[in-house]
């Protein structure tokens, strides 16, 4: 078994030693189906989805479709896992969590409100969090929003009903937020996100861990998720150190070009 031990140093140290890309690239492209809307009317029908978002721009159409899923399913870790059999569709996801008590968990809300969003024609993917050390009992599933409003992808976090602004107040993303991290500049938060879950320190030591690799995910349409493929944005000491000690499909799968990676 593959062993990187974690490192004795502070998840913001260890990113900030890992702090710089490179310019490899892959050959995947990214895709997006958007057949989310004609399979997924009976969600939108039924919560009077269309009307909630009449009217708003698409940076305000997917945080009040991240706010409407964040009433409705909450953060757990069910048992078993996020869903039975088939593909991974929001309803089936949505069956499972209902089972118990209306929770899944964070891959399990961040695949819903992807598809959620794409529904109204937004390109929104999730991506995989992943830390320094392996094997690791803990990474995060965020969504990422391109939003032509503003000319740039949005973070959105459903586990913690968050989004992020810059100090200048403006809407970022995951690329932005973790050269924020590696800064050490400030960050602001939606006034409603679920603060009694996490304060803002904790979240940046917690996003600062899961930085170090992020696993994104080649097509991108309804019931898709892992099964297809990826690529993961590494640094480039990374991939030439601890990198070399991960499997060989995990190698193949390596990028250390973030204009490439982050690419709509």
């Amino acid at each position: 078994m593959t062993v990187i031990a974690p490192k004795d140093a502070s998840k913001i140290e260890i990113l900030r030693e890992f702090a710089e890309y490179g310019s490899i690239t892959s050959d995947m492209k990214f895709e997006f189906t958007f057949d989310e809307r004609e399979n997924m009317l009976d969600i939108i029908e039924a919560h009077n989805l269309d009307a909630l978002v009449k009217g708003k721009n698409d940076v305000e159409t997917a945080i009040a479709l991240m706010n409407w899923l964040c009433q409705n399913y909450k953060h757990g870790n069910p048992p078993g896992w996020i869903y039975e059999g088939g593909k991974p569709t929001p309803q089936a996801i949505m069956e499972a969590a209902d089972k118990w008590e209306s929770r899944t968990n964070c891959r399990g809300l961040s695949l819903i409100l992807a598809q959620l969003i794409r529904a109204f024609g937004i390109k929104a993917f999730h991506i995989t969090c992943m830390p320094y050390e392996e094997p690791f009992d803990d990474c995060h599933v965020v969504v990422c929003a391109y939003c032509e409003s503003i000319g740039k992808t949005i973070i959105l976090d459903p586990t913690y009903n968050l989004y992020i602004r810059n100090k200048s107040g403006e809407t970022i993303g995951v690329e932005e937020f973790r050269d924020i991290l590696i800064a050490g500049d400030e960050i602001k938060f939606n006034d409603d996100y679920f603060s009694h879950l996490c304060s803002l320190e904790n979240y940046r030591d917690y996003m600062a861990k899961n930085l170090i690799r992020i696993r994104r995910y080649e097509k991108n349409n309804y019931g898709a998720d892992s099964d297809d493929g990826f690529v993961i944005l590494v640094p480039e000491k990374y991939k030439e150190n601890e990198g070399k000690l991960l499997g060989i499909d995990e190698q193949a799968a390596f990028v250390t070009s973030r204009d490439y990676f982050w690419q709509i």
